[in-house]
């Protein structure tokens, strides 16, 4: 297996493939975390508000009853659309996740096939298919047992701190040592878990997308694969590690010089909204006004190209393993002729 082919070819696909980036950044979006935020308006009657007349005084009397009730009503039909709205944004993130990843995966196997370019289009009907929902339950199958086998273990290493419970110090001490080297053996087991079950993932979905298996027979051929083809697996594996840490570089590099643009770019304006805001009003006025024209500017400039780089970098990744799957695939075709 020529490794180094694949990361040309991978960079190659990248670099002129433009309908893939759409994926990509929808990946870079989706798998990173994310964020919403909802207002509310409660208006109440002038004599409810009687006291803000005063300076926003404490009022003498309490306020009614009735009021506290709508307030609490209010609070609580604002909490229950809050959560509503975030369930669906999981939901759809979700979605976008995993129709974008079946995407890239089927249009880069395709290119290699066929020599076409597919567009946006076309790609989120490749998407659209019964091996995104496969790919999610090939995710929940293997993520949930593994996140409670790791917090019973977690659990089980602070264990001999219930030592302590007794009237001995010498044992609580015991404890602590034994709970710090079992925490310790822990993150390195986690660790380790972690990159084997991330490396076989890889195969188990390009098994479900490009072979169209249903959850199981994806998880059974990825791991085949992967143990038939082990020592090519792991080469690449280790060239990835190596060029993950170099784009983390580039990453930190870029993104450090987008906030040295980025306040040149947004501090200018601010100053200028805030020196005109000054003219004609007094206290924390200006600076509202600066931070309400600088900041949306400043995070723009941050969030936009980060993104877009972001992006880049899913779709090589995707493209390299994508690409990796069918040499491996090629190998063992070879190997058993």
């Amino acid at each position: 297996m020529d490794h180094l082919k694949v990361l040309k070819r991978a960079w190659e696909l990248t670099w002129r493939y433009r309908a893939l980036w759409v994926f990509g950044i929808i990946l870079a979006l989706t798998t990173s975390r994310g964020g919403g935020n909802g207002g509310a308006q409660y208006n109440l009657s002038g004599d409810d508000l009687a006291f803000l007349g005063n300076g926003f005084a404490i009022p003498e009397a309490p306020p009614p009853p009735e009021l506290i009730a709508q307030m609490v009503g209010g609070l609580i039909a604002v909490g229950i659309a809050l959560a509503c709205l975030v369930v669906l944004l999981i939901v759809v993130a979700t979605i976008a996740r995993y129709v974008s990843e079946t995407a890239l995966i089927r249009m880069v196997d395709d290119h290699e096939e066929t020599g076409e370019k597919r567009g946006v289009g076309q790609g989120f009907r490749m998407g659209w298919s019964r091996s995104a929902w496969r790919l999610f339950l090939i995710d929940l199958l293997i993520g949930v047992p593994l996140v409670v086998a790791f917090i019973l273990l977690f659990l089980l290493a602070l264990a001999p701190l219930l030592l302590w419970a007794t009237d001995s110090d010498a044992a609580g001490a015991v404890g602590t040592v034994i709970s710090v080297g079992l925490i310790f053996l822990f993150i390195l087991l986690a660790i380790v878990v972690a990159i084997v079950v991330t490396l076989l993932m890889r195969f188990f979905h390009r098994a479900c997308v490009l072979e169209e298996l249903g959850v199981i027979e994806a998880i059974k051929r990825g791991f085949s694969l992967v143990r038939e083809q082990l020592s090519a697996v792991a080469v690449m594996w280790l060239i990835m590690l190596g060029v993950g840490i170099g784009l983390a570089v580039v990453m930190i590099i870029a993104v450090i010089l987008l906030v040295l643009l980025a306040t040149v770019l947004a501090g200018i304006p601010a100053l200028l909204a805030g020196g005109l805001a000054n003219l004609a009003f007094e206290g924390p006025v200006p600076w509202i006004v600066g931070a309400a024209v600088g900041i949306p500017i400043f995070l723009l400039v941050i969030v936009i190209p980060t993104l877009f780089l972001g992006g880049l970098i899913e779709v090589f990744k995707s493209s390299v393993w994508t690409l990796t799957y069918r040499e491996v695939r090629a190998l063992e075709s070879a190997e058993g002729g």
